[in-house]
């Protein structure tokens, strides 16, 4: 798929719609204040950045032309299944009236046929649905790696030259009138927890936790 030079694009409409809510965290703890388990001396004093994920997502030209032609692949796919499908119900009805037809004036064999027609007719429809489903979900799927590998190469240059050490993404609402949506309240009230887009690899602190925790694990006889 062509890019188009979205990278640059891209940095724009990141950098003047999301980031830099610079969050700098005390560079000396109060007295009692306890830091974390596993959380160094040296995470003091860095900065980290916050970024709407869902406004870049709707502002960014890249994402909303694939979105609109993968609608406009979905209403051409539509097209001809709606038309397999009003045959499949014509076929439908002309069987039905066939039925209710006098026996005298019944002709089996002219049912059958449109019986037959009809079923198979009906997996041609089921089968053309699944077919589109899948060159759409393939599609999207495309779609949605490339913008993910684009805005995250962003995020990472913007994160660098920033000094951030962590670039947060965090959903939220992209308008005033999304801001008083019943559901964009309800879902800042239960918020998922926001993710790290771009992490300095020398405040990641996953793998001393792991080890922590299962040198405590052994240390307990594997209880």
């Amino acid at each position: 798929m062509i890019r188009l030079g979205v990278l640059a694009a891209g940095a724009a409409v990141v950098a003047g719609a999301a980031l830099v809510t610079a969050a700098s965290i005390p560079p000396k703890p109060t007295v009692g204040v306890t830091i974390p388990v596993g959380v160094k001396a040296t995470v003091l004093g860095q900065k980290i950045g916050f970024f709407n994920i869902a406004k870049v997502m709707r502002n960014y030209d890249r994402a909303k032309t694939a979105v609109a032609r993968l609608n406009d692949r979905r209403v051409r796919m539509s097209a001809n299944l709606l038309g397999l499908r009003g045959m499949y119900t014509e076929l439908q009805v002309a069987v039905q009236n066939e039925k209710l037809k006098p026996v005298i004036a019944a002709n089996p064999d002219h049912l059958e046929q449109m019986t037959t027609g009809m079923v198979l007719l009906a997996r041609r429809v089921e089968d053309l649905d699944r077919e589109c489903n899948r060159l759409l979900n393939n599609q999207a799927s495309e779609v949605i790696g490339e913008l993910h590998d684009e805005i995250r190469g962003v995020v990472v240059d913007l994160a660098r030259e920033h000094g951030l050490s962590a670039v947060m993404a965090y959903p939220d609402a992209t308008t005033p009138e999304e801001a008083n949506n019943p559901m964009v309240k309800e879902m800042r009230l239960k918020p998922p927890a926001a993710h790290p887009f771009y992490l300095d690899p020398s405040v990641d602190y996953t793998d001393e936790l792991l080890e922590r925790l299962n040198a405590r694990f052994a240390a307990n006889g594997g209880k």
